[in-house]
């Protein structure tokens, strides 16, 4: 055997490892989201209450005049932002209202 080939066998050795190792990772799963369908009745139920915000805006529309049921539809298809439109739909208050995305989350 060349002698500069002994140092050499252990990174030979390891390196097909490292990649069939990286190839059993699953990839990122966006999370299914199944309650959409309460975005409107949430919006409706945040406007009945009249909820704001910590700065006193309306949380049924945004600063850009998107309507609730809009955003909440895009954002949770998109899986970026979990709303719980379900939970928001049946709160009794605001203050139950903004709790709804930090429950669903657990």
């Amino acid at each position: 055997m060349k002698r500069w080939l002994i140092p050499l066998l252990p990174t030979l050795l390891i390196l097909p490892l490292l990649f069939t190792g990286c190839s059993q990772h699953e990839p990122r799963r966006t999370p299914r989201v199944e309650d959409t369908g309460y975005c409107l009745r949430a919006e409706q139920n945040l406007e009945r209450m009249q909820c704001k915000n910590r700065v006193g805006n309306p949380m049924w529309v945004n600063q850009h005049g998107e309507r609730f049921r809009d955003t909440c539809k895009t954002a949770q298809g998109e899986g970026r932002i979990f709303f719980n439109p379900k939970c928001i739909a049946n709160a009794k208050r605001c203050t139950e209202a903004n709790q709804c995305p930090v429950e669903g989350m657990q």
